[in-house]
């Protein structure tokens, strides 16, 4: 036995030696490095949304850390090294929940730890996802010929499907385009133009794009 752990021992034992020479001096200069702080900004992250809800914050999702470490490890951070995540798999109904940004929902480099992050809550509003049809309406712009006017127009698809919080989908009755110019025109033209949602939180399921033909004639 004595022997076996004798050939362990020296085994390599020049590289053995360097390895901890080398860790003696890494330790003793991250010991000796002078501890700083400092802020940095840092969007946060969702694992685990709910498939069937959706959900915004009362407030701007970016967090600011106040961070402490050694100085060199401060100064090589970049923000691909620290994330905010937050676990939304126990979320499973509507309602308002509240999260706390405290350290273990912070990651961080090795040796750096949290001294307080702003907001130290985050607000989430849950409500039910819907969708549904809604009319898309053109806008026109521009100077008509004179004694011009809009006779008509068709859009193709004349309805597109909108997705977001069931609240908000309820309230929007309709889409709109983006201006289409008609100055100097006179007669049929068609125009692809995209469709517009006023409200941010309304997404459309799948196009956003439409066709508007329309008719010019005199009075």
């Amino acid at each position: 036995m004595i022997a076996f752990l004798r050939s362990v021992f020296f085994h390599n034992f020049g590289l053995k030696a360097l390895s901890l020479s080398a860790a003696f001096v890494l330790w003793a200069v991250i010991s000796t490095e002078p501890e700083l702080e400092t802020f940095i900004s840092v969007p946060v992250e969702f694992r685990n949304m709910p498939s069937d809800l959706e959900f915004a914050p009362d407030q701007d999702s970016t967090v600011y850390l106040q961070i402490k470490g050694p100085s060199g490890r401060l100064r090589s951070i970049t923000h691909g090294d620290i994330a905010v995540v937050l676990d939304l798999a126990r979320v499973r109904e509507p309602g308002t929940r509240t999260f706390t940004l405290d350290s273990s929902r912070v990651i961080l480099p090795r040796g750096v730890r949290l001294i307080k992050s702003t907001p130290s809550q985050l607000r989430l509003v849950f409500e039910r996802r819907a969708a549904r049809a809604v009319p898309v309406v053109p806008r026109f712009t521009g100077i008509f010929p004179s004694g011009y006017v809009i006779s008509g127009y068709t859009v193709d698809p004349p309805m597109l499907k909108i997705v977001g919080p069931e609240s908000r989908v309820a309230l929007l009755d309709h889409a709109i385009t983006d201006p289409i110019q008609l100055s100097g025109m006179n007669g049929s033209a068609s125009f692809t133009t995209n469709a517009y949602l006023p409200d941010p939180r309304l997404r459309f399921e799948n196009l956003h794009s439409v066709r508007v033909t329309v008719e010019m004639k005199k009075r």
